[in-house]
């Protein structure tokens, strides 16, 4: 009967093991290096975001004007020392939540610390006369760290 040679079955033993090693430490490797930059990156940006200051300084709701009726007004304020833009509003309105993310300064034309800006929002089925917003949230694209959120009480007119 004829069979590997004991120094044969042990080469190719030695082989195969380090070749499943070689695969799993770049695998692992590789593995590591995304994760790396994916926790640099979200650092980075809270670093960044630091002094990120953002407040809602006014809401207003309704007819205000005739020629956009039914609107939502958020004049904000940015207090910070970072530009920031592409605002995200969450509202409620009622028993309705109203949710938008356009509109605004953008990354072209941003808010700039100390500036002020007014979102505008037409929202005929949920901003009309005699709703409530009990609640407002505008929070900026580049620094979601930095949302402001206000509880207020005002009607719709």
């Amino acid at each position: 009967m004829k069979g590997v040679s004991p120094l044969i079955a042990t080469v190719l033993l030695i082989a195969f093991t380090l070749s499943i090693a070689g695969l799993l430490g770049g695998w692992l490797s590789g593995l590591t290096k995304t994760q790396t930059e994916t926790i640099e990156k979200s650092s980075e940006e809270t670093m960044n975001c630091t002094g990120s200051v953002l407040s809602i300084v006014n809401v207003l709701c309704g007819n205000n004007t005739p020629t956009e009726p039914n609107a939502l007004r958020v004049v904000l304020a940015n207090e910070g020392n970072n530009a920031l833009y592409g605002f995200s509003t969450f509202a409620q309105i009622g028993t309705n939540q109203y949710i938008n993310s356009t509109g605004g300064p953008n990354i072209s034309s941003p808010l700039s610390p100390g500036a002020h800006a007014t979102l505008e929002y037409y929202c005929p089925t949920v901003c009309v006369d005699g709703a409530t917003i009990s609640k407002i949230r505008v929070s900026p694209s580049n620094c979601p760290t930095a949302w402001a959120e206000k509880l207020l009480s005002v009607t719709c007119s």
